[in-house]
């Protein structure tokens, strides 16, 4: 009789645990589709430059998209999006440390 309560309780954390999964997973493509979307839209890039994007939830800041373009594939570029606002906080190159020499082709110079 002891071991029905605690089936319970595994079997309730691994549904609470499964639709956190889930709705993480969610959160991440609809703001991948939002940074997508910012950067054909308003900056105007095709889908065709746009090699790879993801996001990641991390320390901070706490929810970062990286954007890897195609015709600049040694370069990471990082969008958040802060207050219904989207803008590229950073750069950085895609292997080890930037020696600032060589340039980055997207780098967006202001917040719009």
């Amino acid at each position: 009789m002891k071991r029905k309560p605690l089936l319970y309780t595994a079997l309730a954390l691994t549904v609470v645990w499964g639709a956190a999964s889930a709705g993480l997973q969610l959160f991440k493509q609809r703001t991948n589709r939002e940074i997508e979307a910012y950067l054909i839209n308003r900056k105007g890039y095709s889908r065709q430059l746009i090699s790879t994007i993801y996001t990641q939830i991390g320390k901070a800041p706490v929810v970062s998209t990286t954007v890897i373009f195609s015709d600049d594939r040694g370069s990471r570029y990082f969008y958040r999006k802060e207050n219904g606002r989207i803008y590229q906080y950073s750069m950085a190159p895609l292997h080890g440390a930037w020696d600032g020499r060589r340039p980055f082709k997207h780098a967006e110079t202001y917040r719009d």
